[in-house]
């Protein structure tokens, strides 16, 4: 029988993970495997190591990165970020400008390094769990944890892969490299439970016919193992958010093969290879197949009777706005941080969000405002009751009228910026003290996503018109005081798809999801616009028809000096100045 630790668990088993073996801790004595798979306190233990891990805290310890080193929120920033609509008053105390807004540091440096350790770390947080529960053996109580865990493992491995992945930027330096480098179609490298050492020393990246395979592999076991049960808080995934993933995952193939025919032809040849067996194979044979599989799991989640969309009153609330999780019906996924796991003033999601705080740096102190773009406010009508989300231009440098919802004095409000951003409050209220203000709950997935999938795949299975009804009906029901929402006249597929991710983008600002729909869609980032309210040093525009470079994140050195299979992304900072001219 084998024994290990549940106390102290050291894994050294992935290129990834890393230089040195990884240690995590968990509440428990030394126990063997068997007894653990059989305990239901042990298992939860794992499962919930797995959970706290979103909030992992200078898990890189660098000096020169150390203030974006806070977890799945500070990575939820950065890629908020590299898009448009996330701009700074001033970058003084703005940590997240060098690397992911002015894009001065984009090659070997720690910011991205720290990217890559937090979501290969979340791996192995879910390798503790998966290792040890066999399905043949395993009760009901064990498979449901097996399932949240491989469904964390799922996330993990969407997420870096859409992050990791080269995508053709038309800057001819960076994208002839890629293609004489023949990285294109390759995402992340696999690390499994029981990868070996010398395995992991060499593991290439995988295409995306694998990866896409391992993914949905992953999900449909937890489907099956997550059938029933009902968890104890939102931080660990149940069904409904194997269902937003699959949703998720599906809509990203979908757009991949419409926009490039020949990777489903690639996918299709490579459905019989040798070492994909033990993976379920996607079953699909065109891009419309794909976007029917993510409307059918949108739909699954939306069914579900567990979530409703934010109504105005929670939106807006100054004490549990976009802060706690179980007064939030439309939580799907968060993160739950607790008072205990709040570490410092700045270094933590709500100080550098929230303007209504005297901790951290989103203030009239340090001057670091979150805002929205001007391009993207002046695209909200007066109907729409999240506009005063944020301030508009003509209320600023006055006191707040009746429309606005506040915790700030007068006094503040008035030295608040234009367009600075009011969506995420501080917890309970709690403006000044940084344990309790930081100490809030944080959404990584919402019904209202599901929405918004449910439209783009019925305007590419049933018609733009379908399309057109389900969005005009969500934004009226949900969004629109006076219902007037109307996506007007439209010359086609496209027309709609602008229509609807300038929705998606002003719902989920500051959520770090509208990364993923400028990368997978290929969206132009523009920035430098007469007018614009993004600082000088960031404003800049992609190429168009192109992914922005800055998207395409380095894999840093450290993983190249220990896995020798891995090939990297071209350094981006190489054309830095083609892109900023």
């Amino acid at each position: 029988m084998k024994k290990i630790s549940i106390k102290t668990i050291a894994f050294c088993t992935a290129a990834t993970l890393l230089s040195s073996c990884i240690e995590e801790t968990f509440p428990t004595d030394v126990a063997s495997t068997e007894q653990v798979a059989k305990s239901t306190t042990a298992l939860e233990a794992l499962a919930n190591a797995t959970a706290a891990h979103m909030n992992a805290y200078n898990i890189l310890n660098s000096t020169s990165a150390g203030a974006t080193d806070y977890g799945y929120p500070a990575i939820m920033t950065s890629r908020d970020v590299m898009c448009n609509d996330f701009p700074v008053s001033k970058t003084g105390y703005d940590y997240f400008n060098n690397p992911w807004g002015s894009t001065n540091y984009l090659g070997n440096y720690s910011y991205q390094q720290i990217i890559w350790y937090f979501y290969y770390r979340l791996i192995n947080n879910a390798h503790s769990t998966i290792r040890t529960v066999d399905p043949e053996e395993a009760t009901k109580a064990a498979k449901q944890y097996l399932g949240s865990s491989l469904a964390y493992r799922a996330l993990a491995y969407l997420e870096l892969s859409c992050m990791f992945e080269y995508k053709h930027t038309g800057v001819s330096s960076l994208d002839s490299k890629a293609a004489a480098d023949k990285i294109y179609g390759l995402t992340v490298p696999i690390i499994t439970e029981n990868i070996s050492e010398e395995e992991a020393k060499n593991n290439p990246r995988a295409p995306f016919y694998k990866m896409y395979r391992f993914i949905l592999n992953d999900l449909d076991k937890a489907e099956e193992y997550l059938a029933g049960f009902t968890r104890k808080a939102r931080n660990t995934p149940d069904l409904t958010v194997v269902y937003g993933l699959k949703a998720r995952t599906w809509l990203e193939i979908a757009t991949r093969f419409r926009l490039y025919p020949d990777d489903l032809s690639t996918q299709m040849s490579h459905e019989s290879d040798a070492e994909l067996q033990d993976l379920v194979p996607l079953g699909v044979t065109s891009a419309e197949g794909c976007y029917a599989k993510a409307l059918e799991y949108a739909r699954k989640a939306i069914n579900s009777g567990a979530y409703s969309p934010l109504t105005e009153d929670q939106w807006h609330n100054t004490t549990s706005g976009f802060n706690k999780s179980d007064s939030q019906m439309s939580w799907m996924l968060g993160i739950i941080i607790g008072t205990n796991s709040i570490n410092s003033n700045y270094k933590n999601f709500i100080g550098n969000i929230s303007p209504e705080t005297t901790f951290g740096v989103a203030n009239y102190k340090y001057n670091t405002y979150r805002m929205i773009s001007k391009s993207l406010f002046d695209q909200i009508p007066d109907g729409d009751w999240r506009k005063v989300t944020w301030i508009a231009p003509e209320d600023a440098g006055k006191a707040p009228s009746a429309k606005y919802h506040t915790l700030l004095s007068d006094e503040n409000w008035a030295k608040t910026p234009a367009y600075t951003g009011f969506k995420f409050r501080p917890g309970s209220g709690e403006m000044d003290t940084y344990k309790i203000g930081a100490a809030t709950d944080i959404p990584v997935m919402r019904i209202e996503e599901m929405y918004f999938i449910e439209a783009e795949a019925l305007a590419f299975t049933q018609g733009m018109e379908a399309g057109v009804s389900a969005l005009e009906s969500f934004m009226n029901q949900y969004r629109y005081t006076d219902g007037s929402y109307e996506c007007g006249q439209l010359a086609g597929i496209e027309e709609f798809m602008d229509k609807l991710i300038v929705q998606k983008r002003i719902e989920f600002w500051g959520e770090g999801i509208i990364y993923f729909d400028y990368k997978r869609l290929e969206m132009q980032i523009v920035r430098g616009y007469k007018g614009t309210n993004h600082v000088a040093s960031q404003r800049f525009n992609s190429i168009l028809g192109y992914v922005a470079p800055w998207l395409n994140i380095y894999i840093t050195e450290t993983e190249n000096r220990i896995n020798d299979n891995v090939i990297n992304n071209p350094d981006p900072t190489m054309a830095i100045k083609l892109w900023s001219e």
